[in-house]
C-alpha cells in the first residue's frame, strides 16, 4: 500500500515512531523529494502533541509514489504526504 491504516482518532505520533525513516522514504519523490532531503539535513521538528489512541499512528505515507503509480487515490496520497512533511517541518 501507499498509506498506513487511516486512523483518524489518533493525531500524534507515539514516541517510538521512526519519523526519520518515514521522511527518508520520500527523498526520491519527483515533487517533494528535495524538500524531504533538506528536512533530513537540517533536522526534523517534533510533531505536535495530540491524541494517541494506541493502536495506530496517524495516517502516514509508507513509500514514495507518483500520480501514475498511485492512480485513483493520488489526491488523497498527495494531501496525506504533504501534510505529514509539514508536521515535521520547522
Amino acid at each position: 500500500g501507499w498509506l498506513t491504516y487511516p486512523r483518524t482518532e489518533t493525531n500524534t505520533y507515539p514516541p517510538n515512531f521512526d519519523l526519520r525513516s518515514t521522511v527518508s522514504a520520500q527523498t526520491n519523490h519527483p515533487l517533494w523529494g528535495q524538500y524531504a532531503q533538506e528536512l533530513l539535513r537540517t533536522g526534523l521538528n517534533k510533531a505536535r502533541e495530540g491524541v494517541d489512541m494506541g493502536d495506530h499512528p496517524p495516517i502516514t505515507p509508507v513509500r514514495a509514489g507518483t500520480e501514475s503509480q498511485v492512480g485513483e487515490g493520488w489526491r488523497i496520497y498527495d494531501m496525506v504526504t504533504r501534510h505529514f512533511l509539514a508536521t515535521v517541518s520547522g
